[in-house]
């Protein structure tokens, strides 16, 4: 199956079953910053039902691999279904089950993370996953501007305060410029890109 195909029926699937996956106006930054980073080992935190999986799939480096993690057994089913018709499907493994027990058995090395689980998680799995990064590797976080209420004024409501909290708390460490160069987009939900300045600095 084309992949085009695939992708807009993973949309459709999405807005129907209200599955979260990266918005159209992410799409563009997404694939550019792939494209510009050209990764030949990726490790991806929430795969929901694959889409970005196989947006990332055509861009990295050939030959190179993408694993990707998720916890919901429906959205794991159907990233395999979907990611099962694709040419890509030999350069990606799958992982069902949760991210805090699967980062501590990873090994190897990665030039491209891509953190796309529960947004209150992304520093406690970044912890994790630092030793597993390449000098000079991406991290990619979405939704860390989370509604508008991460930076700026707008009051976060009391069922998101938590998660707030620690968005502010990831992004500050990934603002800390002896250890990342990071910058953030505003588009869709907020999207950071952190690229990693190694372990002795």
């Amino acid at each position: 199956m084309e992949l085009n195909e695939i992708l807009n029926e993973q949309r459709i699937y999405a807005m129907i079953n209200n599955v979260p996956i990266l918005r159209e106006s992410e799409v563009h930054l997404f694939e550019e910053l792939i494209g510009l980073y050209r990764p030949t080992s990726v490790l991806e935190v929430g795969t929901a039902i694959g889409y970005s999986t196989l947006l990332m799939a055509p861009l990295i480096e050939q030959g190179g691999r993408i694993t990707s993690i998720e916890l919901d057994e429906v959205r794991y089913e159907m990233a395999k279904y979907y990611i099962g018709q694709s040419d890509y499907k030999d350069q990606i493994t799958l992982i069902k089950g949760d991210a805090k027990d699967v980062l501590t058995k990873i090994k190897g090395e990665y030039d491209l993370v891509f953190l796309d689980g529960p947004k209150g998680q992304y520093l406690s799995q970044l912890e994790v996953i630092l030793p597993h990064v390449k000098e000079g590797g991406v991290i990619l976080a979405d939704n860390v501007l989370f509604r508008g209420y991460v930076r700026g004024d707008k009051e976060a409501p009391h069922r998101f305060k938590t998660i707030v909290k620690r968005l502010q708390a990831y992004l500050a460490y990934v603002e800390n410029k002896e250890l990342f160069n990071t910058t953030i987009y505003p588009m869709g939900d907020g999207m950071s890109v952190s690229v990693w300045k190694g372990h002795n600095k």
